[in-house]
């Protein structure tokens, strides 16, 4: 008969004490490929698209690996998270590209993203935006750590032409996901 290993921490000064079984194939706070999919995502902060076109040799390629056409140049926030997580070693949906068509299967827990509560997202996780009052989603970015202070700290793509580090008030957020497969 197999038992689960136990889990023990130790909560005093800082430290945690919990007891009790692991759940097979529980994941940590922060998953190894979650965290390399953030890693990646950060080492991007300044590639620039040419002009406002959506357009650059980075870019395209990141399209491309999503198995898209190019050209046309498309908005692609959608393509800087596909990357991130195919660098990880996760290979999402290539309607990734479209933050609109991504929401609806966020929810339905489908093409390997699950929703999540805004209050639960971790690093790594997908934070949906709707800036635009036609569609549920209109952005996408990687969180890079917890809520706090109700706001958010993401790396975005397509952000002001380029990949950047964000930080934006929660009321902006429409949905949160969390990469299935990824931990």
């Amino acid at each position: 008969m197999f038992k689960a290993p136990l889990v023990v921490a130790l909560v005093l000064g800082g430290w945690a004490l919990a007891v009790g079984p692991l759940a097979a194939g529980a994941a940590a706070p922060t998953s190894a490929k979650r965290e390399a999919a953030v890693d990646w995502a950060l080492a991007q902060v300044g590639t620039t698209e040419r002009g406002t076109s959506n357009c650059s040799p980075t870019i395209d390629r990141w399209q491309r690996d999503m198995g898209l056409k190019v050209p046309p140049c498309r908005v692609w926030c959608g393509a800087f998270v596909h990357q991130a997580f195919l660098r990880a070693g996760v290979r999402l949906s290539p309607r990734l590209i479209d933050p609109d068509r991504t929401y609806a299967d966020a929810v339905a827990g489908r093409r390997g993203l699950e929703s999540i509560p805004v209050s639960q997202i971790r690093r790594g996780d997908i934070v949906f935006y709707d800036f635009r009052p036609d569609l549920r989603a209109s952005h996408l970015a990687i969180a890079r750590g917890r809520p706090h202070d109700g706001s958010l700290e993401t790396v975005e793509g397509n952000t002001g032409n380029a990949v950047r580090r964000e930080r934006r008030g929660l009321q902006y957020v429409v949905l949160a996901a969390r990469v299935v497969g990824a931990g």
